[in-house]
């Protein structure tokens, strides 16, 4: 019995030898297949990596400066971008010294097929017509993601550049440009100051939906500070603010007032000197701390009418000061800022205000 029970342990022994000899090679065959596994889907994504950028950068481009020019007979520049053929050449060629100017926030391979040239078209298209970016990547042979990273680094840039160009004359080429009528009227004026507010998409919060509500266009804002000089050019032009902010307060906060200070310590204007505004700049104290002077409408006390000469002198006011809304007109051509402006803009909304600004002052001056 003894041996019986011996002979079976052992027999017993050696099949679960060699079952766990036939596992362990088991586990071996799973352990390569998983490492070929591994491989392929590496082989798989690396293929499919390859094919979609062979796919990218064979997409067809419908859109290019080379295209537009081909139409001899009208300057599709104006339509697209707001600029002429020569305008276009001469912004493009003050903003692109040399071949890479800067550097991408993050890699994006599909713009290597774009030229620099074809890269500012897309951007002034989007600020010109305000195409959205899906649109625009079909044009340009882009994705969508592409297209939106290679607008806000574009606008970076260009508000930098334009950023770096000191926009304020001196006083004696003010002076020596001004248009007859406004000189017999106001000789010594060398800016007209205006705000303007654009319409926002409504934020989420509601401080913020407060603090941008606009009573004058009774939906969300954003306001900035527009500064002309007599023949219409924009000298001045603020960051932007919410749009409850009152016109005081945007001048104060906008840095105007110590841009005058420096601009007379510089000399580019002078004590009595003059700056233009609307009633509702409530500046006089302010102007006046500056050793300068302020031209603004006069107004008509409680059952008291104005004098004869304080309704000519309102009118004449008027009749100049209505050029620094003209100007904002223009720059509010650019479509990006007359729509609605979308919530997704807001981390690069102030340097296309201020590219904006800069860009209406190529049109040339508003009073010839």
């Amino acid at each position: 019995m003894n041996k019986k029970c011996l002979y079976f342990s052992e027999n017993l022994s050696l099949e679960m030898l060699a079952l766990a000899a036939e596992n362990e090679s088991l586990k071996k065959q799973l352990a390569s297949l998983i490492l070929k596994n591994i491989d392929l889907s590496r082989k798989v994504a690396t293929t499919e990596q390859s094919l979609n950028k062979h796919i990218s950068n064979h997409r067809s481009i419908l859109m290019s400066a080379a295209k537009l020019r081909e139409n001899k007979k009208k300057d599709e520049f104006i339509y697209y971008t707001g600029l002429n053929g020569e305008q276009f050449n001469i912004f493009f060629e003050f903003l692109v010294p040399q071949d890479n100017p800067f550097k991408m926030s993050r890699k994006v391979g599909s713009v290597d097929n774009l030229t620099m040239e074809d890269q500012l078209l897309l951007i002034l298209m989007k600020l010109r017509q305000n195409y959205d970016f899906v649109h625009l990547g079909k044009l340009f042979g882009l994705s969508q993601q592409d297209t939106s990273t290679l607008f806000k680094n574009w606008i970076q840039y260009m508000f930098f550049r334009c950023g770096s160009i000191s926009l304020w004359p001196h006083r004696d080429t003010i002076i020596s440009m001004m248009p007859d009528a406004f000189k017999a009227a106001f000789p010594n004026t060398m800016a007209i100051i205006d705000g303007t507010e654009l319409k926002i998409q409504r934020p989420s919060s509601m401080t913020r939906q407060s603090q941008c509500y606009s009573d004058y266009k009774s939906c969300n804002t954003l306001k900035g500070l527009v500064g002309i000089d007599p023949r219409g050019s924009v000298i001045f032009a603020s960051m932007l603010f919410a749009g409850s902010i009152s016109d005081k307060e945007i001048s104060v906060q906008s840095g105007f007032f110590r841009t005058l200070e420096k601009l007379k310590q510089c000399g580019k204007i002078k004590e009595g000197d003059c700056i233009m505004v609307d009633k509702g700049f409530h500046i006089s104290q302010e102007i006046k701390d500056l050793g300068l002077n302020l031209n603004i409408p006069s107004f008509a006390q409680k059952g008291v009418q104005l004098s004869e000469a304080e309704v000519h002198l309102t009118e004449k006011i008027a009749r100049h000061r209505v050029h620094v809304e003209r100007a904002i007109a223009r720059i509010k051509k650019f479509k990006i800022l007359s729509h609605r402006i979308d919530i997704t803009l807001f981390t690069c909304i102030n340097q296309v205000w201020a590219v904006c600004c800069f860009l209406s002052n190529l049109k040339g001056h508003l009073i010839k």
